[in-house]
């Protein structure tokens, strides 16, 4: 230094010196710690002490700017905070300030909004007072626009009610599963908006009505030989009929080689009740993998007037899905989906 810092005086003097241990870079799964003793100064004129800087590390902090840096491409990865500090022998804390520092300056535009977005929930961390946060993504780019600490429906409004009119007015699908505060949310907040329903939340509804539905049916069978295979085959009983496999392989519990298909029929044939509620889960997915709206609708009305034995879980599924039915029809026009919300949602659920 020639010079003061504060206040430009050149009458300065040495004033001993201080060390500091900095991070490094790990070497070889080895810790790296520099040591450096840094030269003090005395201004004789404002009696003020300093010590130059050095573009190794920035003033109080112990962790060298190259390690920042490669923190900072770490977090860029598919990692937890948590492994990131494992990895580098520092806090966690640490890494989150690293984050906070590097990532300060993104910002979502509060004055633009995607034609569609796709919205979904995920389980809250620790520190954070709602149950669930929200992540909503640009459905064209991909890519997550915000994520929101808590999915309530007034905390939602109060988050987009600060985009402008012209953002929010230009939304044109929302894709969502069914829950009733979204739905509101939307129509407050979107007015040009329609809302699709999530065809893997349809399938996911009809698949547990009916996995819970062969659940029960099983524990009421009296005949071990076949409530064993009712537990053995539940896999096959929830796939698509014409996936099934129709290869034989020899099978254990039918003491004779058979397909898949063989396996499902045979249950189907045993099990009255089983098979009715079979053919509803088959024929909605059905008309899911066809696009077919109309087919779709006809189907549910038709369950839901039919006498015949269907079980209260399938039931209260086609409840369910004539209730949403506007919205299902959204889905099969535009043939959005929250696919890719759903494999963010994995990824977020991983680094947590």
């Amino acid at each position: 230094y020639c010079t003061c810092p504060h206040c430009n005086s050149k009458n300065i003097v040495k004033n001993g010196s201080r060390h500091r241990k900095i991070k490094y870079i790990p070497i070889q799964n080895y810790n790296i710690e520099l040591e450096l003793t840094i030269q003090r100064y005395i201004c004789k004129d404002c009696k003020k002490t300093f010590s130059p800087s050095t573009n190794i590390v920035s003033d109080n902090s112990n962790i060298s700017n190259n390690l920042k840096y490669t923190i900072a491409l770490e977090l860029k990865e598919n990692l937890s905070l948590t492994s990131i500090a494992k990895r580098y022998n520092i806090s966690i804390t640490s890494v989150q300030r690293v984050m906070d520092d590097c990532f300060s300056d993104f910002k979502v535009n509060k004055e633009h909004l995607p034609e569609a977005i796709c919205i979904d929930e995920f389980k809250s961390v620790k520190n954070i007072d709602g149950a669930m946060s929200f992540v909503f993504a640009n459905y064209q780019s991909k890519n997550i626009i915000d994520i929101v600490e808590d999915r309530r429906l007034y905390s939602l409004t109060e988050y987009f009610s600060r985009f402008s009119l012209e953002a929010r007015n230009n939304v044109k699908y929302v894709c969502m599963d069914m829950y009733i505060p979204y739905i509101s949310l939307v129509n407050s907040i979107f007015p040009n908006a329609k809302i699709v329903i999530d065809k893997f939340h349809i399938v996911n509804l009809v698949n547990r009505a009916f996995n819970q539905t062969r659940i029960s049916i099983m524990n009421s069978i009296k005949d071990d030989s076949l409530k064993r295979k009712l537990k053995l085959f539940w896999k096959s009983l929830l796939k698509y009929y014409p996936d099934l496999c129709r290869v034989n392989y020899y099978c254990q519990s039918f003491k004779r080689k058979l397909s898949s298909k063989d396996k499902v029929d045979y249950l189907l044939e045993k099990i009255p009740e089983l098979e009715i509620n079979f053919n509803i889960y088959q024929d909605i997915i059905q008309t899911i993998k066809h696009n077919n709206f109309k087919r779709f609708e006809e189907i549910v009305k038709k369950y839901l007037a039919s006498k015949e034995k269907i079980s209260k879980k399938m039931i209260i599924a086609l409840k369910t899905l004539k209730k949403y039915m506007k919205y299902i029809e959204n889905m099969f026009e535009s043939n959005i989906t929250n696919g890719l919300i759903e494999g963010l949602n994995n990824k977020i659920k991983s680094i947590k």
